[in-house]
């Protein structure tokens, strides 16, 4: 009797699927070996991510954002990680672990929706880039630039949502039913309660889905318009009925709406100076000229491979096509290791981001109006909004360190995924030539990925010094090469043991919450660092006047550079710290130093001072 065939569904896996699931566990490795370099080396010990400690621990002990402690950014990220330090106590490693799982549900909707886009080979290499590159490098001195301990999470979370709003926007277009209109204003929402570029790129590809959607004259109910405003506006509301049992409600609108307000009324970060250098605007003419050579040779590069790909697909003998895809494969090898300038890569993202995005802007309105179509090239034309979107932060400075861990990265991916999965299709290729469009992608862009991971591997290797304990323990430069950590880490650990207990309220000048934190001492105001835009425009006098009704029982006085600011020695002026050190005066004295004059940054100093009674 001959056995019955297995019904289709116990049927063995095809062998792409195999191959995507191994892919899957080669990702999962590099996330492994990347985290395993970085572990506990991602913070800078002084520089902002201090803050992003210190915000949570103080919110989840019944403090107010914007009355007690301030920030710039919309509410959402420091109350969602107030809330982990109330469930699980406060810890660096608490924000750590929430963090990895938000790099995680941002890797997972990249791989998914550039494997809709462009397929799972194109998707599996952007991923891998993004794991290599972007994920937990330090590309420059300063740590923070990463997804474990980002300089600001709202960047991060901003991240996730953008991109689970291209996901839902790209059903939307098909069919706006109210649910899917609902989500699609909740993300929007999010983003207004997040980062003011990130509200301006969910607005830009909010925008872009809604022509396309008229476009394709596809039906828009009353009910679905409903659904997404009620989303859009209940993050907000949902915020301002919060503050509103805390403060007045005209406060509490306020508050809620502190991401774009700022954004839309502050005049403190007009003429600041590195904020005109992080846009590119301190010398924009050639600025704009370095970007335009960058994308024009950026365009060189890819048409090489293109027309590199189209001719071995065409050559008709074996021994012809073998050499030419050799040829070419060690050609551009050679430009990328010995030519290019890879620290300047970004110049060219946001011109080529922007090239492909009137690319597929074409291609979605060639399509037919009515019918069902395909929705891919919809869903390129997204993410290559958002890509450029995310990168107007950097209008004339594009870069893939700093900022670039979340403002370039987008961009980046879609070099590899375009040349993958959508270079082959628009030039008919076949087998031969999607192989050299393969090898060409990997020759060009294999040698950038190595520089990136080796200049990171090299900083981070530096990191050796221990500050924090437990799960506050993080590994800093020592002080041979910077002793900043070494500092920070003293005083830590002295007024952790100084009298006062933990109410004994702390200032750092110029800046430095991490000591706040590391010390459980929380600072009497709200400002977070005591130099430019905070101190400007008469704030200083109104920073004196806040300490004169609650003293700080101890002053922390810490060598902090300043020059990108225009400072030389901080206290030097009268908006630059110099009225708080008036202030200070013979009110407080020296109860311990470490190291030299904390005034002058090139000494790399650390002075305490005690409150005299």
């Amino acid at each position: 009797m001959k056995k019955a065939s297995a019904p289709p569904s116990a049927a063995r896996p095809s062998p792409v699927a195999a191959l995507e699931w191994l892919g899957f566990a080669v990702l999962a490795g590099l996330v492994v070996y990347f985290l395993a370099v970085s572990w506990r080396k991602w913070p800078d010990p002084l520089i902002d991510f201090g803050r992003e400690l210190y915000l949570p621990w103080r919110l989840a002990n019944e403090a107010v954002l914007y009355r007690d402690v301030d920030d710039y950014y919309g509410p959402l990220s420091q109350y969602f990680n107030a809330g982990l330090f109330k469930l699980f106590g406060p810890g660096l490693m608490v924000l750590v672990t929430a963090n990895l799982v938000v790099f995680t549900a941002i890797l997972a909707v990249i791989y998914r929706l550039f494997r809709r886009a462009w397929g799972p080979g194109a998707a599996w290499v952007s991923a891998a880039v993004f794991i290599a590159v972007f994920g937990f490098s330090q590309l420059v001195g300063i740590g923070n630039y990463n997804y474990a301990t980002p300089y600001a999470h709202e960047a991060t979370h901003g991240l996730l949502v953008c991109l689970l709003l291209v996901a839902v926007l790209a059903s939307w277009v098909e069919h706006a039913t109210p649910r899917r209109s609902f989500v699609a204003g909740l993300l929007f929402g999010f983003s207004a309660v997040l980062k003011p570029e990130i509200m301006l790129a969910a607005g830009l590809v909010t925008g872009v889905a809604f022509i396309g959607q008229r476009w394709f004259r596809r039906p828009l109910g009353r009910p679905a318009i409903g659904a997404w405003l009620l989303g859009a506006v209940l993050p907000t509301a949902g915020f301002a009925v919060y503050f509103s049992t805390k403060v007045p409600w005209a406060e509490a609108g306020q508050f809620a709406c502190r991401a774009w307000l700022n954004a839309a009324s502050s005049t403190r970060f007009i003429g600041d100076p590195v904020q005109t250098g992080f846009l590119g605007f301190d010398s924009p003419g050639p600025h704009a000229l370095e970007h335009a050579g960058a994308t024009l040779l950026a365009l060189l590069l890819l048409a090489v491979i293109g027309a590199g790909a189209w001719r071995v697909d065409r050559a008709t003998d074996p021994a012809r096509r073998w050499l030419l895809l050799g040829g070419l494969a060690v050609g551009l090898g050679v430009v990328a290791v010995k030519v290019l300038p890879w620290v300047s890569a970004g110049r060219c993202l946001l011109g080529l981001a922007l090239i492909y995005a009137v690319v597929s802007a074409v291609t979605v309105l060639r399509a037919p109006k009515a019918g069902a179509g395909s929705p891919v090239p919809l869903l390129r034309l997204l993410l290559a909004v958002l890509a450029a979107a995310l990168l107007s932060r950097m209008l004339l400075n594009g870069r893939i360190h700093q900022f670039g861990f979340y403002q370039a990265a987008l961009a980046a991916l879609l070099v590899p995924a375009v040349l993958l999965g959508e270079l082959p299709e628009r030039l008919g290729l076949g087998k031969w030539g999607r192989g050299m469009a393969i090898v060409g992608c990997l020759a060009l862009l294999g040698p950038g990925v190595g520089y990136f991971a080796g200049q990171s591997r090299q900083l981070l290797q530096l990191k050796t010094h221990a500050i924090g304990e437990g799960r506050d323990r993080f590994l800093a430069y020592p002080a041979t090469t910077d002793p900043t950590g070494e500092l920070v880490g003293a005083a830590s650990d002295w007024l952790r043991a100084a009298p006062g207990g933990a109410a004994a309220a702390l200032l750092v000048l110029p800046e430095g919450e991490m000591i706040n934190y590391l010390a459980r001492r929380p600072s009497p105001v709200a400002p977070f660092f005591f130099f430019s835009a905070a101190t400007s425009g008469g704030r200083e006098a109104a920073i004196v006047r806040d300490l004169a009704q609650r003293p700080p029982d101890w002053i922390v006085l810490v060598s902090r550079d300043l020059r990108e600011y225009g400072v030389q020695r901080y206290g030097e002026s009268p908006e630059q710290g110099g009225q708080i050190l008036d202030w200070v005066g013979d009110r407080y004295e020296v109860a311990a130093t470490f190291g030299g004059d904390p005034l002058d940054f090139r000494q790399r100093g650390l002075m305490i001072l005690r409150r005299r009674r």
